[in-house]
């Protein structure tokens, strides 16, 4: 990676953290490393606070899947921004009667130090993020439009259009030469939307009830993938926890928007009123 930041090529790293206790500590001397290497205008304790924060959120990761996940370190032109990528679809929130639980001690930490974060869902599971850099009310892009390049340590450069919705910039420099197809294959021009929030109950991940997204996901395109059809933007929608609908077209969404519509239709035509009579016919009839 570079040392120094350059205009037209943002510093930007990604690696694999594998699920071993003596990864985590390896991880969060990577990260600072890189951010010191960059030499971008950040003190002291705002390091000290970058590798508290990476190290809470890849251990909630490794601990709770027993699975490795993926770190993207980035520097946005404002702040430093980290990502970890996981296997599960459960969202971090904070859980007051456990503290030691993901989302409990980690969680405070990172609301009371982050000057942004998030989770969002993911095909491959989850993504939670942080930010640390000055703050003017307003989180500042995630990307430059236009155009990323990847250059190698041979100095050959590749080249694509990034287009302004998209949420990541993939630009990198000195990557190894032989590193660079695994690089290709992993761009992915993304753009979250939000759902509305649920009582989901799933026991197989958590106990009892939490409010959750349902019907969130995102627009996705990704260039190199072997499959022509995800090579132009297509939804990715997440039904619910886990559970996702992938690769629609304009077509497939709006097939998805009008099976929608005409449900909710059904359900206040012709079971909310059938709910209504079952329950005043249980309440005239049954008896405790």
């Amino acid at each position: 990676m570079s040392d120094t930041i350059s205009d037209t090529c943002p510093p930007t790293f990604g690696f694999r953290v594998e699920a071993e206790s003596e990864a985590v500590s390896e991880a969060r001397r990577k990260i600072v490393a890189l951010v010191r290497g960059w030499d971008v205008p950040v003190s002291d304790n705002t390091l000290d606070d970058l590798e508290l924060l990476s190290t809470e959120l890849i251990t909630n990761a490794v601990r709770h899947t027993d699975s490795s996940c993926a770190v993207a370190v980035r520097w946005t032109g404002e702040r430093v921004r980290v990502e970890v990528t996981d296997v599960s679809p459960a969202r971090p929130y904070r859980r007051h009667s456990s503290p030691e639980a993901e989302g409990g001690r980690g969680l405070l930490l990172v609301e009371s130090l982050a000057t942004a974060w998030g989770s969002a869902p993911d095909p491959a599971g989850k993504v939670v993020w942080f930010e640390l850099g000055p703050s003017d009310g307003t989180p500042p892009p995630w990307s430059t439009p236009g155009k990323w390049t990847i250059t190698t340590d041979s100095g050959s450069a590749t080249s694509g259009y990034l287009p302004a919705w998209a949420e990541d910039d993939p630009t990198e420099v000195n990557v190894p030469l032989d590193q660079l197809p695994e690089r290709l294959a992993g761009i992915n021009h993304r753009n979250f939307f939000e759902g509305p929030m649920m009582p989901i109950n799933a026991p197989d991940v958590w106990d009892g009830v939490e409010e959750d997204a349902v019907f969130e996901g995102s627009i996705d395109c990704n260039p190199y993938d072997p499959d022509p059809g995800l090579r132009v933007p297509v939804v990715n929608l997440q039904v619910c926890v886990g559970r996702w609908i992938l690769g629609l077209d304009p077509h497939g969404l709006a097939e998805v928007t009008a099976k929608l519509r005409a449900h909710a239709d059904f359900l206040e035509a012709k079971i909310r009123p059938a709910l209504i009579a079952a329950r005043e016919d249980w309440a005239a009839h049954h008896t405790d």
